[in-house]
């Protein structure tokens, strides 16, 4: 479900949640380890079923207060890192597709913004408490933020069997069981993703459910070279994703246009030596807006900016991360200038002009 939630951000720039929940169902597995409400909820998604009607009927109407929401969210705290504001909104976002509950949607944020202050702390390790603190005012009051405080409060020297008993594993299945608990775990080995796990995973209950929430956050702050090679060999290989392209577009004027279409419509001109990065956009809005306000603004492009829409692999733009450069629609890849022929190359199909704007000189 991670898995999803990193696809429709890629594709979308945001938590759609009509297509995530289509995700979630698409890729359901019954022998995967779901809880029973989940079981019921995907199969009836799948089975075309309303989102919005499944998630709020469950445990007779309250919703679920499960932890599944909070295992799967890290991502977001990441992808939306710089805007803590964003990061909340799009964490309960994501959550309200399988679960209503406050309980449930106060455990996906808080590791959501959790996530998201361990990449903003790159270089800064803080202590336990520093840590927590820096999460706690953007959780919604709750038994779970109850619980982390309960967790701020333990001192350094607490056994992980007693910060297990009074803040919970995981065994009751519930966010309010398993966040504060998992959390506890990540602020205090913020730097090291192998103690974080052990640490975790050594207070026993639900531990797929806490290291997942532990690991999302601590990785965040490693990166991947912090994770043992032995694990990254032995782990599941990861799925295509549910679409083979990404759909991005550019902004452009007259004399960049003139190149594209020199190449057949396929390819990007190289970039100017000044020009170290290219960068294409994810939504439409985001290009017209630059298209429309910068481009036919200026005697450079002779008053004329076009948006082009063209589809890149998926698997080739993986390995670069989408930048959020302003508000919520301001999402972008950077490309660095070097990497723009096999860009190119990985283009499928052609480089479209989806509109013109053009600005009177009058």
């Amino acid at each position: 479900m991670a898995l999803s939630i990193v696809t429709i951000l890629q594709e979308y720039g945001e938590i759609n949640q009509d297509y995530l929940a289509q995700s979630f169902a698409k890729k359901y597995d019954r022998e995967r380890g779901y809880g029973a409400a989940m079981h019921g909820l995907l199969t009836r998604i799948r089975d075309g079923e309303p989102w919005q009607q499944v998630a709020n009927s469950l445990f007779g109407g309250q919703g679920s207060y499960g932890n599944g929401a909070a295992m799967r969210v890290a991502p977001i705290g990441a992808f939306f890192a710089e805007d803590l504001d964003l990061v909340v909104s799009q964490a309960r976002s994501s959550a309200e597709v399988t679960h209503t509950h406050p309980e449930a949607i106060a455990g996906a944020i808080a590791v959501a913004v959790a996530a998201a202050w361990a990449a903003r702390l790159q270089g800064y390790i803080p202590s336990k408490q520093e840590f927590l603190n820096l999460v706690l005012p953007y959780v919604p009051e709750s038994e779970v933020s109850s619980k982390i405080r309960l967790a701020y409060d333990l001192s350094e020297s607490t056994p992980v069997q007693s910060a297990a008993t009074l803040l919970g594993n995981g065994t009751h299945i519930s966010a309010q069981d398993t966040v504060p608990f998992a959390l506890w775990c990540a602020a205090q080995h913020l730097d090291n993703y192998e103690e974080a796990l052990w640490l975790t995973v050594s207070g026993l209950g639900d531990r797929d459910t806490t290291c997942a929430i532990a690991g999302g956050i601590v990785a965040i702050s490693t990166g991947v070279s912090g994770i043992p090679t032995a694990w990254l060999q032995a782990r599941e290989p990861l799925p295509k994703g549910d679409r083979e392209t990404i759909t991005l577009f550019r902004p452009t004027g007259p004399k960049e246009l003139a190149l594209i279409k020199e190449s057949g419509d396929r390819e990007f001109p190289p970039r100017l030596p000044e020009q170290p990065i290219f960068y294409p956009v994810l939504n439409e809005e985001y290009a017209a807006e630059i298209a429309r306000n910068w481009n036919a603004a200026s005697t450079d492009t002779g008053y004329i900016g076009y948006v082009t829409r063209f589809q890149v692999r998926a698997e080739f733009l993986s390995r670069y991360s989408v930048k959020t450069v302003g508000g919520s629609i301001h999402q972008e890849y950077w490309i660095p200038a070097e990497d723009l022929p096999e860009f190119n190359r990985n283009i499928v199909g052609l480089i479209e002009v989806i509109s013109e704007f053009r600005q009177s000189t009058t």
